[in-house]
């Protein structure tokens, strides 16, 4: 008996270490890792630090991929959400361009993300967007309507005129081709403002000059505002794989291509279509962020580099500051800013 209680107080006491020891190292990471409200306060303005005369595309911007799809209803959520931010939180933690996929149901505006997928109303999302660009009015924001369910592209456009988004709205009323005034856009052009990105030709005419068509997933199509190239095939490659073989492809499209707005995909997709996409990034995140990081080196990468399109925003720091750091590269941080800007993204 004297030997049990030896033991079980042996033990007793190796749990309440270990227990101790994971306290400790959760809170030092999360300490280490926290968007603090200094922090937050400069993810919530980051480009008030870039140079008014800085072309648009040439701004390394976080991007959101499936944006919406932070509060997922579907038969297994794990393998329909990608993102575990609402957008508001999504825009604290520095992100600005948002990968937004709508459907209708009913006289409800849905984000969705496959078949039989129910994510938050838009409407929610729409309200998000409005609170952040008229408290922040140095930054600029990018609404990639990639894909529509049932027809709901008119609905759409009725709920940005409806909660007074499309006054925020970029519109190009010169006589350049859409492709060519984007390309034109600076930085001061657009501070406080919306570029509205279109992913159908329903609604997007000469009438609404403030809808930009995208590409389709190959960048097949000509003249497009905005390329996301996006390879199946390549994106359900494990990490090391897709960085050292699909990312080479993705921005030699971009290089190509020189013009417009560019989105480099920088997310896994489940090989089997049936994957713990929270699991997925976790194998990938320090890979893609240390990719992030070294583009620096490569002066045609650098030089070229836009959007790059991430999952689960927030999850560290280091995903808002690797892009960020980008822009110190590029030379384009004014002059009176760069000490704080490199403070906040260290």
């Amino acid at each position: 008996r004297e030997i049990m209680k030896k033991r079980n107080l042996i033990l007793l006491i190796v749990v309440v270490i270990i227990t101790a020891l994971t306290c400790c190292l959760t809170a030092c990471a999360k300490n280490n890792d926290e968007l603090t409200k200094e922090k937050e306060k400069f993810y919530s303005s980051w480009m008030s630090a870039v140079k008014d005369d800085t072309p648009i595309n040439k701004v390394a911007i976080l991007g959101s991929h499936d944006s919406g799809t932070y509060k997922m209803e579907s038969i297994i959520k794990n393998m329909t959400s990608t993102q575990g931010l609402s957008i508001g939180r999504q825009l604290a933690y520095g992100t600005r361009y948002f990968d937004i996929r709508v459907y209708k149901e009913g006289s409800d505006l849905k984000i969705f993300h496959g078949p039989d997928t129910s994510g938050p109303n838009f409407s929610d999302i729409a309200d998000d967007i409005l609170k952040f660009i008229k408290a922040n009015t140095s930054e600029f924001l990018i609404l990639d309507f990639q894909h529509f369910g049932n027809n709901s592209q008119l609905a759409v456009l009725e709920m940005l005129e409806s909660k007074g988004l499309l006054n925020y709205a970029v519109k190009n009323t010169t006589d350049k081709k859409d492709i060519d005034f984007i390309d034109s856009l600076t930085v001061k052009d657009v501070r406080g403002k919306i570029i509205i990105v279109w992913g159908s030709n329903e609604a997007n005419d000469s009438a609404n000059n403030f809808l930009f068509r995208r590409n389709n997933d190959k960048c097949t199509m000509e003249n497009t505002s905005l390329d996301s190239l996006y390879l199946e095939d390549e994106n359900k490659k494990v990490s090391d794989k897709f960085i050292a073989q699909a990312l080479p492809k993705y921005m030699e499209h971009i290089i190509n291509k020189n013009k417009g707005l560019f989105v480099l995909q920088g997310q896994l997709t489940s090989p089997s279509g049936a994957g713990d996409l929270k699991a997925l990034e976790d194998s990938h995140n320090t890979n893609m962020s240390k990719f992030i990081r070294e583009i620096k080196s490569n002066v045609k990468y650098l030089k070229h580099i836009n959007i790059i399109m991430r999952d689960f925003i927030g999850s560290d720091l280091e995903k808002t500051n690797c892009v960020l750091n980008l822009n110190i590269e590029k030379n384009i941080i004014k002059d009176n800013e760069i000490n704080n800007y490199k403070k906040m993204i260290k």
